[in-house]
């Protein structure tokens, strides 16, 4: 019976998505297709699905960041199973104890963090080990290592992976109950359930904006500090001050113009060809020293180093960022009024 249901929910969205064309005396106009809507009523297939269609786009993401982002513990050259006992580090007050086999983790993100869940641990995930670069390759380590029970003896800890909603959304949603999606970053963890697109080849069906980039790679606002005084740098993988710059301000630059999900350039970066073909597209004739109006910042707390892109907004000097704080402050304050005059605007 639900299955019969979910084939008359396809055929009825086939139906609106091509169309009824028999009494439209303007039959060659284009309707417009209400993506989200089209998205809440598809279902999620894998990227394996998506791949047999689109299969260069497929090889030339696997090159990509993205798709590199969540890696299974088969693509490493290490003995995964082993037994570790460690302790849940996000429950402060009365941690638990716990054996468990590293075989049985998700996976690995960014080449650091051993990914697992653990039953009886306060979170849904861990980050139960992490990786260390040797000259031979790889080899497994704790997290963190604290007396947890005070025996006088240092514990194996596992943190709480608090990075999972962008290093590992398939993960996510797993644990609502959403299946076919994988660990790391796939193809409708951008573009959405890709079912109906699928039946009808509409790509309207499962079409993006820059909102999809934007709810990782954040705007890079600043906070107001405690003091309301100075601001509080935001830098985390962020796109630190895109909204000063005037690509934001003017509506007709998003993310997309540049950057590609699908592919890397001859530097290996996210970009559709060079910084200097980029900036070309609109600025003919012109040259650009990127490391001037894209510097990189050196306070980034997480060692995420991100470039700047107000292009040429804010340099770095006048930023005024200092590094001694625990939070990366910006405290210059002309800066801090030109900053906050900008972001009354922001919605």
């Amino acid at each position: 019976m639900r299955n019969k249901l979910l084939l008359c929910s396809v055929l009825i969205l086939i139906f609106i998505l091509t169309g009824c064309t028999g009494n439209d005396p303007d039959k060659n106009k284009k309707e417009k297709i209400d993506t989200k809507k089209v998205q809440e009523m598809s279902a999620y297939i894998g990227s394996e699905a998506c791949i047999s269609c689109h299969t260069e786009t497929g090889q030339g993401f696997t090159m990509t960041s993205h798709a590199n982002i969540f890696k299974p513990l088969d693509q490493y050259n290490l003995n995964w199973d082993q037994k570790v006992v460690i302790w849940d580090d996000a429950n402060k007050e009365n941690p638990a104890e716990k054996e468990i086999n590293l075989k049985n983790s998700y996976g690995v993100m960014m080449d650091h963090y051993v990914v697992a869940k653990v039953d009886g641990f306060t979170k849904d995930l861990y980050r139960v080990a992490a990786l260390e670069k040797t000259d031979q390759g790889f080899k497994i380590e704790a997290v963190s290592l604290k007396d947890y029970n005070s025996d006088n003896n240092q514990d194996w800890g596992a943190k709480a992976y608090t990075c999972a909603d962008c290093h590992s959304p398939g993960l996510v949603a797993e644990g609502q109950g959403i299946k076919n999606l994988d660990a790391g970053i796939s193809c409708e963890t951008c573009h959405g359930p890709g079912s109906i697109h699928a039946q009808t080849k509409k790509k309207e069906a499962i079409d993006i904006n820059e909102d999809a980039c934007i709810s990782c790679h954040t705007l890079g606002q600043p906070t107001e500090a405690k003091n309301g005084e100075t601001l509080i740098a935001q830098n985390h993988y962020g796109t630190r001050n895109w909204f000063a710059s005037d690509h934001y301000t003017s509506g007709y630059v998003n993310c997309l113009n540049c950057h590609t999900s699908h592919e890397v350039n001859v530097e290996g970066i996210m970009l559709n060809g060079t910084f200097e073909e980029n900036c070309a597209k609109c600025h003919k004739g012109e040259t650009f020293n990127i490391d001037e109006i894209m510097w990189k910042n050196p306070s980034d707390p997480y060692n995420h180093i991100t470039r700047d892109h107000s292009f040429g907004a804010f340099s770095y000097d006048k930023l005024g960022d200092n590094p001694e704080t625990k939070e990366i402050e910006i405290t210059d304050l002309t800066t801090v009024r030109k900053l906050k005059s900008l972001m009354k605007d922001i919605k």
